[in-house]
């Protein structure tokens, strides 16, 4: 039959559109799906880029802080060392000497230093060591237990170190260690109106003790008294037992000047740095709260304690 209108011509022509158009469909989709995936790219990038950007501002102010800050003050430095240090009593310090004497290492590596200051330390010193030792500024020195691997101990003892050695073994050398809490001091308490002095052989009590109580003012009230006048009368009776103590000091000493090795001074710095000349004796100065005459065992702890760095 012929198709005098072409019909079959256009159903033709209809079908190739329609199948023009459903790839111009796909290709269509596969545009967006792909415009779709660099959108999410270019967000992904620039979220990354922010983050970094953020990251180097900080890094800058931090370098930039790190240039302008100025080295840490003495106080914040002893704020620090306060913060790591332990104080041991010396019956801590008796426990602990204990478990350290019976560590043993088979490699033969227990390293025992005793280092009267920080200059010139041994090349074989732990970096632990070195970095607990920036904390030392007492002049007493400072003993490194260190057991590789395991632990690093400073111990800064309550008196001066007299001589340097360094050891490598199976066990810790702890005998110096131990005759530190056997030194035999002369103790000054000194407080306002309030002075203890004693003689001790060792940690473990006073073999003598006296008491200097002077009647001295404590506090300004309200009436009565101006305050210039009760700070003359308060100085006044602080220098009466500042006498009072200078001369019992003399007759005390003189028992014990002989035998004992240091004196060790704490109390109220306005009496101590008044006192410390007449000692006689290298003086040690130590941080002594006003002594309970009920407890005078703690004078002798606040005397004979170490203070601990562990790394």
């Amino acid at each position: 039959m012929v198709d005098i209108f072409g019909k079959k011509k256009l159903e033709d022509q209809v079908a190739e559109l329609q199948a023009r158009l459903q790839e111009l469909e796909r290709d269509r989709d596969d545009l967006l799906r792909t415009l779709e995936k660099r959108e999410e790219k270019i967000k992904k990038l620039s979220h990354s880029y922010q983050e970094a950007n953020l990251a180097l501002k900080a890094a800058e102010q931090k370098a930039a802080a790190t240039v302008q800050a100025p080295p840490p003050s003495a106080s914040e430095r002893l704020d620090e060392k306060r913060t790591l240090g332990e104080k041991l009593s010396p019956r801590d310090f008796e426990r602990l000497e204990k478990r350290l004497e019976a560590l043993v290492s088979p490699y033969e590596d227990l390293l025992t230093a005793y280092l009267p200051n920080a200059e010139n330390l041994p090349p074989d010193l732990p970096y632990q060591a070195r970095k607990l030792l920036s904390f030392i500024d007492s002049g007493r020195g400072g003993m490194v237990l260190s057991c590789p691997t395991l632990f690093t101990l400073l111990l800064v003892p309550p008196f001066p170190l007299q001589d340097a050695a360094l050891s490598l073994g199976g066990r810790f050398q702890l005998q110096s260690m131990k005759e530190i809490t056997e030194t035999p001091v002369l103790i000054v308490s000194a407080h306002a109106g309030d002075t203890l002095m004693g003689m001790a052989l060792g940690s473990g009590g006073f073999e003598e003790m006296e008491v200097v109580s002077n009647q001295v003012k404590e506090k300004h009230s309200k009436g009565g008294f101006s305050q210039k006048r009760f700070e003359r009368l308060r100085e006044e009776d602080i220098k009466n037992h500042l006498e009072a103590v200078l001369k019992q000091w003399s007759a005390f000493s003189k028992k014990y000047s002989s035998v004992a090795r240091y004196v060790v001074l704490g109390g109220d710095s306005s009496l101590t740095r008044q006192i410390s000349p007449a000692l006689g004796l290298p003086v040690v100065e130590r941080r002594l709260e006003r002594h309970d005459l009920r407890r005078p065992e703690q004078v002798l702890e606040d005397a004979y304690s170490f203070i601990c760095y562990r790394a």
